[in-house]
């Protein structure tokens, strides 16, 4: 997948020539409904877009006046907080609304934050020994079963001709996973950043595979597609039914905020926001920065990652059904704004 910036001025034909800064635009569409707005919240870049709206009081500026974020253990716990109504906007990896769609969960893709097929990462222990991919037969790899993990570690037994089911996947969040391979429990671990960042740290470990190169002997540097990641926002069917010009203005402050975090002038200070939001060290997130491409275009890309995530979610026997992506995407408040970035349409409708 071609990896594409966000920029001002770049891709955005007549958002960037707008009268109306996307903030003030949101308000011109009418006043939301509702003047709560609660988020899911973790620790990773792609929560740099509501932390910077957060902190310029766009989300304020668009009437919503009483801003919160929840964090989760995990993303299906996360997921149902959505559908109770707990939280507004959860910002997953694209496997979990994948699965809840096709599961007859009501939850609906506003857009794309994020692009994070470079972001994952398979890091194993030096002493494990591992040079080729049969290698893998031999440890034990930590990694978030339903997570977009489970799918990279899928894809890449098929891309080398392995058998997926003798690997050896233990199940475990990325913490415990961080602390297993330190220990020795675990041989390697398959997550997203900073994880895979933090475990290249201890110095006993080595980088085999990211989620777009590999670091097998025999192929290292290669261009091998194995993540088909990307960070969305959901909401619920019955928010986006119950608050049409709340869910407008929330994508337009989204939209604004993706926009200031792309552009290159505003790095540092994205950054050193993060850092002091997310108690996170400088040194790694500038580190792992550029996993993460914020780009919020519906396009055929955005469809061929849902439907490679869907295929494998069939194969390993998760759905039995397949849904097209567009079904439960809704890209009428993205078109509003700004119709230009909508080369597909989602064909939810309220």
């Amino acid at each position: 997948m071609q990896r594409r910036r966000f920029l001002i001025g770049a891709g955005l034909g007549g958002l960037a020539a707008t009268a109306l800064p996307l903030g003030r635009l949101a308000l011109a569409q009418g006043k939301p409904e509702v003047s709560e707005l609660a988020m899911h919240f973790g620790l990773d870049p792609v929560f740099a877009p509501h932390i910077i709206a957060m902190e310029k009081g766009w989300f304020r500026e668009a009437g919503f006046t009483d801003v919160s974020t929840k964090t989760f253990a995990g993303g299906a716990i996360a997921g149902e907080a959505l559908v109770a109504g707990e939280i507004a906007l959860w910002t997953p990896g694209n496997v979990p609304p994948i699965s809840m769609a096709h599961t007859g969960v009501p939850v609906v893709i506003l857009g794309t934050n994020a692009i994070a097929t470079a972001a994952e990462k398979l890091v194993v222990r030096k002493d494990a020994n591992v040079r080729k991919p049969e290698d893998l037969y031999r440890i034990r790899i930590g990694l978030l079963q339903g997570s977009t993990a489970s799918a990279d570690l899928f894809n890449l037994a098929r891309h080398y001709g392995l058998d997926v089911k003798r690997l050896q996947a233990v199940n475990m969040r990325p913490p415990e996973q961080l602390a297993a391979l330190k220990a020795g429990s675990i041989q390697g671990l398959l997550c997203w950043q900073p994880w895979g960042y933090n475990a290249l740290q201890t110095g006993d470990t080595e980088l085999i595979h990211s989620g777009t190169m590999s670091g097998f002997e025999a192929n290292k540097g290669e261009k091998v597609q194995i993540s088909f990641t990307r960070s969305v926002f959901v909401a619920s069917e019955e928010f986006v039914r119950r608050n049409p010009a709340a869910t407008d203005a929330l994508v337009a402050v989204l939209l604004r905020a993706q926009r200031h975090v792309a552009d290159p002038a505003n790095r540092d200070e994205v950054i050193a926001s993060f850092c002091a939001k997310t108690k996170q060290d400088e040194t790694l997130a500038r580190a792992i920065w550029d996993d993460f491409v914020f780009d919020p275009v519906l396009d055929e890309g955005y469809v061929k990652d849902m439907e490679t995530l869907t295929q494998f979610l069939q194969d390993s026997g998760r759905l039995k059904s397949p849904r097209h992506p567009l079904d439960y995407t809704y890209s009428d408040p993205l078109a509003k704004v700004a119709p230009e970035l909508v080369k597909v349409s989602g064909r939810f409708k309220i």
